[in-house]
């Protein structure tokens, strides 16, 4: 664009109030240079993180800083819809008080939610299948008109995909994975820079894709599934034999096995070392697939999967795949933590911004 075009559209942000001037750079020759930044103050974004556990809703500035933060727990991986509805206008509402907010200057609500979701655009027409959570076919109609501003939903992989992609550890890097490792699994594809959909938006569900023909029952009925042998509910089924010992606790679950670990648990080590060479195994798949030059590793398990065993896994997945694009291949810890799926679903409102402002 031209400077003139330049000049024009930030004036016209700094009348909406959505940029402001910070101030002058000194010129060689010629008029001074106007510093030019987001204000932050001038919005405000929601991200909620649906898993297989809880709800966790988080409110970020026009710049993603995060403002606060409510977490409602459910049992049993199982929770309604109509529960989510509520639980989603309790936390955006008592946030909204907290922080002494306007609805007004809210963009909207970004859902990460851990499934497939057809049409990721706003909550009544999006279409979601989650059976780790006990979904199919579920719309969250009604969603809108009850917190009050636009909502937008996609998978929770992707939209941690976006968060990396723009704050964390895949930023800079057009041919990247992100893989969400919770109870269940997922993943997130960049190719060329942009995140990688498929014909239905189901791309992804690197999960549900098969290294055997035998073991559990997976949630989506099938068997030698991913996440039957690399998610948190697998390991904990692996350590204790029980499908129900740590059912619906399975952060607690996770906890006590790495401190079994720690106190010389031969059983819980070798459960671990077993998993780490089947998630190496299920990377390499990725990797000849798809030639990324950075593979994330996170979610809440995938976190501390990668702080113990980063170098392990990465060694394994080398093993398995092609030599050339197994050598290329950089495993990464996530920047973000547990966090990325809320803060990733917040960039759906604000890139719905960008591209058309104000909601209507």
């Amino acid at each position: 664009m031209s400077a003139a075009t330049v000049t024009n559209v930030i004036n016209e942000l700094i009348d909406e109030a959505i940029v402001q001037e910070e101030g002058f750079l000194d010129s060689v020759g010629g008029r001074r240079r106007v510093v030019v930044a987001v204000n932050k103050a001038a919005a405000v974004v929601f991200g909620s993180d649906i898993s297989e556990i809880d709800v966790t809703t988080e409110a970020f500035d026009l710049t993603l800083n995060r403002l606060a933060r409510r977490t409602f727990a459910f049992p049993d991986r199982r929770i309604t819809p109509e529960r989510v509805i509520e639980v989603l206008h309790e936390q955006t509402s008592e946030i909204l008080a907290e922080l002494d907010i306007d609805r007004k200057i809210v963009l909207g609500l970004g859902l990460g939610v851990p499934g497939i979701v057809e049409n990721p655009a706003s909550a009544s027409e999006s279409v979601i299948h989650a059976p780790a959570i006990g979904w199919d076919s579920v719309r969250l109609r009604g969603l809108e008109d009850i917190v009050g501003f636009p909502v937008h939903v996609d998978n929770g992989a992707k939209t941690t995909t976006q968060a990396e992609s723009w704050y964390g550890a895949a930023r800079g890097s057009d041919h990247a994975i992100v893989v969400l490792i919770g109870a269940s699994a997922g993943a997130g594809i960049v190719t060329n820079g942009r995140l990688y959909r498929g014909f239905s938006s189901s791309a992804g569900e690197w999960g549900h894709t098969k290294i055997s023909l035998t073991g559990r029952q997976c949630t989506c009925g099938s068997y030698g599934c991913v996440e039957t042998f690399v998610g948190a509910s697998a390991a904990l089924h692996d350590w204790t034999q029980s499908e129900m010992t740590w059912a619906g606790r399975e952060t607690e679950g996770i906890t006590a096995m790495f401190a079994a670990i720690g106190a010389g648990d031969k059983e819980a080590e070798r459960v671990m070392n077993t998993l780490v060479e089947h998630l190496g195994f299920a990377l390499s798949n990725l990797i000849n697939m798809y030639n990324p030059e950075t593979i994330v590793v996170s979610g809440w398990f995938g976190d501390q999967l990668a702080e113990h065993y980063l170098d392990d896994i990465a060694s394994a997945s080398r093993r398995f795949s092609l030599e050339q694009p197994g050598s290329e291949a950089v495993l990464k810890r996530s920047k973000l933590g547990q966090n990325a799926v809320a803060l990733g679903a917040a960039t759906l409102p604000l890139d719905r911004f960008i591209e058309m402002g104000w909601p209507q």
